[in-house]
């Protein structure tokens, strides 16, 4: 099936453009915020060939594609307005259904978070690659830093960052249905030259706290959040023949001064104790933290509730210049997952399943993982439960011998520059290595002790 003819059928199967009022995806997902559930056929969609799972959390479906799913997202973006300003269209579900649902408030918050990060994540793994290419060719090649060649390549990784908040600012607002071009203006206020790290500012004699929002995403968020306050009773009450401008004026006028006062400073200092809590937590409960990641490394991309912990490893970048609990647990998992399903391949007998759980088990080991999950793992049951092994050996070791990643980019083979410490010393890297290599032999033994758990075809 085409990828056109993939997009074609999952919208049907959705109930249609009206029936979703927002559509991104992220490494391996399409997710679809959907208004009327009711319109869903979820037995539908996980029939489609080309689809290898079905995640819901509230209101939102994540539709598991694979490593195609950026093409896949193009097709189907073609199909329909999705996220336009159009009331209508971002209406939502209805009021008295929201009335009947009891709301789980951490799957909101894992929604809005996921739908605000993940669409940054080509910028953050360009930046955060680039920065790990930099120490390489510094350490390995000498490359010097008064090259040309270097201050292209560092303005790569700095771009990335420092204009982080532009682009957050940006997927908030979409994600809260409101104008992204004004979220995005947010983010560009917060890193302007004219307000960013100037000392002694004031607002109609209201001091303005002096910070550095480069490479933040919690001020920003917080700005954003109280800019849809303001928003959306402004444009539905100011007249359409004057709301083109006015909506706009006020919104900033009233956001931009409430934000630099007082919630962008609250966003500075909640990630500054994020970001010191769990290196706490990492020096504290270094490797039995880093193990239970690795451990449970699996079901978190499964549940998909793995992207709630994204603000918290961006904040760790942000305040450390590094992330020593949550990746390298996720590095030991993401090469189990990898050896799990390449044993559960030599336990298989039909040619094509074997290809399936080779091809997705090779793409787990480089870091994506959903297509052995949902491929292999789920199917066949007991390589799940391997992989968990695995994981937390895996992850128990890279806490033991305080692993860090210092570029942020999905853990895994590909991604080893990501570990090269930027000191020069090249022990982090060793020990990394050591990591991957204990997680999938771990998970490998142990599916071919355990063994799986035959298929049954409905």
């Amino acid at each position: 099936m085409s990828d056109k003819e993939l997009s074609r059928e999952i919208l049907s199967s959705f109930g249609g453009e009206t029936n979703i009022s927002v559509a991104t995806h992220c490494a391996t997902r399409l997710r679809l915020t959907i208004k009327n559930e009711e319109k869903v056929n979820e037995a539908d969609v996980k029939k489609i060939k080309g689809v290898l799972g079905l995640v819901k959390n509230e209101n939102e479906y994540q539709v598991i594609i694979g490593t195609n799913v950026s093409s896949v997202y193009l097709e189907f973006s073609k199909l329909g307005d999705f996220g336009s300003d159009n009331k209508e269209e971002q209406a939502g579900k209805n009021t008295e259904q929201q009335k009947k649902e009891k709301k789980n408030y951490y799957l909101i918050a894992t929604d809005f978070i996921a739908g605000t990060v993940l669409p940054t994540l080509p910028i953050i793994v360009a930046g955060g690659m680039m920065s790990a290419v930099l120490v390489m060719c510094k350490t390995f090649f000498n490359l010097s830093t008064d090259t040309g060649t270097y201050t292209v390549f560092n303005a790569i990784y700095s771009a990335a960052f420092t204009f982080l908040p532009i682009f957050i600012g940006y997927n908030a607002a979409k994600k809260l249905t409101i104008n992204p071009m004004l979220g995005s203006l947010l983010g560009a206020i917060l890193v302007s030259p004219d307000l960013n790290g100037v000392e002694k500012l004031d607002f109609l004699g209201v001091p303005i706290t002096t910070a550095n929002y480069g490479s933040t995403i919690l001020p920003v968020i917080f700005g954003v959040l109280f800019m849809a306050v303001i928003y959306k009773p402004l444009d539905k009450y100011i007249p359409k023949e004057i709301k083109f401008f006015f909506v706009p004026l006020l919104t900033m006028i009233i956001t931009v001064p409430v934000t630099l006062i007082c919630l962008a400073p609250i966003g500075t200092w909640l990630g500054q104790w994020i970001g010191a809590g769990l290196v706490w937590l990492n020096v504290n409960l270094g490797w039995l933290s880093v193990g239970v990641i690795g451990a449970v490394c699996a079901l978190l991309v499964f549940t998909g509730t793995g992207t709630g912990l994204y603000a918290a490893i961006f904040l760790a970048f942000s305040e450390n210049g590094f992330e020593n609990f949550i990746m390298p647990g996720m590095l030991a998992g993401n090469l189990a997952i990898g050896g799990a399903a390449i044993a559960a391949m030599t336990l298989l007998k039909e040619k094509d399943t074997r290809a399936m759980a080779f091809s997705s088990g090779l793409t787990a080991v480089f870091g994506i993982t959903e297509p052995a999950i949902f491929g292999v793992l789920i199917p066949y049951q007991k390589p799940f439960i391997s992989a968990a092994i695995g994981g937390g050996i895996g992850g128990l070791f890279a806490g033991f011998t305080h692993v860090a990643e210092y570029a942020f980019v999905s853990p895994g083979v590909a991604s080893i520059v990501a570990f090269i410490n930027p000191d020069g010393t090249n022990t982090n890297l060793i020990m990394a290595v050591g990591t991957m290599l204990l997680a999938f032999v771990s998970a490998f033994i142990a599916t071919r002790i355990i063994g799986i758990k035959e298929r049954v075809e409905e």
